[in-house]
């Protein structure tokens, strides 16, 4: 009972240690917000897949590390993921260099919700009212800043609807996060090294001209998205996954302050409106959570 209880409680500082990380992230990438977005893109997947080629073949003997492509849908799902996680890295980056700090905030409140919506339709998953309440506030303060002010949070609908799709496509994947995120990177990699190997060539790059301060924030991106991912994967093998779930909170709540309070956003009364809406859903979805648990308890 004992040890269970040490390993809840590494998992609980794992889990809170990853959003805490995942939350104060954009303050690294604006450290490069005078590197071309598509440039940071291309070096992030390109240092993540280095990193975790070191640390799979440290792990995995070779017939472990070929078994995965035996599987011709695993080859699909890797392929998928790839994209879309390339998807929400690009928009992720060039939300935060391009100081929309705030709407990245809101794309990761809403993505959980975007993914109970998934559930719904792709897996069929039966959701009870509460949580079918919970989508319709999050949507409803998304169609009232289309409506009535005019615009449409492009990039946080972007990131929620990728990363949600990232998780369905790996709730589908048959391969554990590691190896998973080892073939992710691989599938994109020929295209950004292609990419930097175009900007090296025509000196546009950053490390033929030896910018030591950029090269080693490039190199440090892989770490910056590796790290996380692999404490994430620690974390779920010990807690439960709703307690997962609610954590996750913390990241987009440390973004939004710091869009506010850091970088001087403006927090106008049109996202005041929306984020009453999905905070408003988060409530609900977190209550309905709690209620599911106590029913399992009690069953």
């Amino acid at each position: 009972m004992k040890k269970e209880t040490t390993e809840y409680q590494k998992g609980l500082i794992y889990i809170i240690s990853v959003y805490t990380i995942w939350g104060m992230l954009p303050a690294f990438w604006k450290l490069m917000d005078n590197i071309n977005s598509f440039t940071i893109l291309a070096h992030r997947i390109i240092w993540s897949f280095v990193l975790i080629s070191i640390l799979v073949w440290i792990l995995y003997k070779p017939k472990d590390l070929w078994a995965p492509l035996k599987d011709k849908k695993n080859l699909l799902y890797f392929m998928g993921a790839s994209i879309v996680i390339t998807i929400n890295w690009g928009t992720y980056i060039w939300a935060i260099v391009t100081n929309h700090l705030i709407e990245t905030s809101m794309g990761y409140y809403i993505n959980p919700l975007v993914t109970i919506l998934l559930s719904m339709i792709i897996f069929k998953e039966k959701m009870n009212t509460l949580k079918k309440i919970s989508i319709a506030l999050a949507f409803t303060g998304v169609f009232i800043m289309i409506l009535g002010y005019h615009k449409v949070p492009v990039l946080a609908l972007t990131i929620a609807f990728s990363f949600a799709s990232y998780g369905v496509i790996k709730k589908k994947m048959n391969v554990n996060s590691l190896m998973g995120l080892f073939y992710e990177t691989a599938f994109i990699l020929p295209i950004a090294l292609s990419y930097v190997i175009y900007l090296e060539a025509t000196g546009e790059g950053y490390f033929i001209s030896l910018d030591i301060k950029e090269m080693l924030l490039l190199i440090g991106s892989g770490a910056a998205t590796s790290i996380p991912l692999l404490l994430f994967a620690s974390a779920t093998k010990r807690i439960n996954f709703s307690m997962v779930g609610f954590m996750q909170y913390i990241a987009p709540t440390i973004t939004l302050i710091m869009g506010v309070f850091i970088y001087s956003e403006h927090f106008d009364k049109s996202h005041w409106v929306t984020f009453g809406f999905i905070w408003a859903a988060l409530a609900v979805y977190t209550v309905s959570n709690i209620m599911d648990r106590k029913r399992k308890e009690v069953a």
